[in-house]
């Protein structure tokens, strides 16, 4: 088999983590000689058109839900949606197909986002997520979960592969039969050598209205600071920027490079425990203090595992206070020297075979 000449990246639209992951698999076929097309919806196509801006894109129909802010309705207004979600999803297929046959496409990468696939071509899922944390429904959803996977023909899993590892239990299932591999850490950053000069960076993300309230606590808390030097990253687009303060700066969201800059400066990061961004901050050998989206129990898992390691400390975000951020002394951080990122040995060969 010859090394693909066409690549379709397509990715989940919750968030922007399914997305920026995407960003170093793109630029190492790009970097191979190949053509890349990208496919997807919302922010996460925003996100990828500001990236990649000469690059091909092919629009999905919204993968976005509506979540509760209330912990005892969230997981059933996702079940709820999920009638939506699956017809939305067929239609993607029907999409995903036409544009394969029209650019002549011979790999389709889908991150996690079950309607971008195709059996006309070979089809792989990016996940991390083959079993989930999800309380009484942890069984059948991973059971539904391995189903979709098990229709691709390899899942790939953005981790080391060394140990400790970055996905815990999340990455194994006995139910997922076809060939999953492991291809290394995910992330569009890269370590520099900046003087610390930001005391605390916030990167704030998700979904909302949750990603919203996170936003209020810190602009609430930051804003008393006066004596820490604080840059605020929102995640947003389309929104009116907020006014800056002497002490803290505002962005609504940066591009790859702009943010490396701003993550290497600081000296405690603050953010979400999505995996992305667990992988971004491992790479990057960063102080972290965790804060997870509620309800979400994929991110509770990997803060509490982390925390467990010593490695960084979390908060619920009903409980968080800047106060919490003096235990990260604690803490070692994450130490990046053993971590092997994208593309692991052997990842072209296993392309070619």
């Amino acid at each position: 088999m010859a090394f693909p000449s066409h690549v379709l990246v397509s990715p989940l639209n919750w968030g922007l983590g399914h997305a920026t992951r995407c960003i170093p698999l793109i630029n190492y076929f790009l970097q191979q000689g190949s053509k890349v097309s990208i496919a997807s919806d919302g922010n996460a196509l925003q996100l990828l058109k500001d990236e990649f801006p000469d690059l091909h894109s092919l629009e999905l129909n919204s993968s976005q839900v509506t979540y509760s802010a209330s912990g005892v309705f969230f997981y059933l207004k996702l079940m709820l949606q999920s009638g939506g979600l699956k017809k939305r999803a067929k239609q993607d297929e029907h999409l995903v197909d036409r544009y394969i046959q029209k650019h002549q496409v011979d790999l389709l990468v889908s991150d996690h986002r079950f309607g971008a696939f195709s059996e006309n071509i070979k089809s792989v899922i990016i996940s991390h997520q083959l079993q989930f944390k999800a309380g009484l429904f942890s069984v059948g959803s991973s059971y539904l979960n391995a189903k979709y996977h098990n229709r691709y023909d390899e899942v790939w899993v953005p981790d080391t592969d060394t140990k400790p590892d970055l996905s815990g239990v999340l990455s194994q299932s006995r139910w997922v039969k076809v060939p999953v591999k492991k291809i290394g850490v995910l992330s569009r950053f890269s370590k520099l050598n900046l003087a610390h000069d930001i005391d605390y960076l916030a990167v704030i993300s998700g979904p909302e209205p949750l990603r919203a309230q996170f936003e209020e606590k810190i602009l609430e808390s930051f804003s008393r600071l006066t004596s820490k030097t604080c840059v605020i990253v929102r995640g947003v687009y389309n929104q009116t920027d907020l006014e800056n303060l002497p002490h803290l700066r505002i962005f609504n969201h940066l591009k790859s490079k702009e943010l490396n800059h701003l993550i290497s400066r600081a000296k405690l990061v603050i953010c979400r425990s999505g995996y992305s961004s667990v992988m971004d901050m491992a790479s990057l050998g960063k102080k972290v203090f965790f804060v997870p989206t509620p309800h979400q129990g994929e991110q509770e898992y990997l803060a509490q595992r982390l925390e467990k390691q010593k490695i960084a400390p979390f908060s619920s975000q009903k409980k968080f206070e800047t106060t919490d951020l003096k235990n990260i002394r604690l803490y070692s951080g994450f130490n990046s020297e053993g971590l092997h990122r994208f593309p692991l040995p052997g990842f072209r060969q296993t392309l070619e075979a």
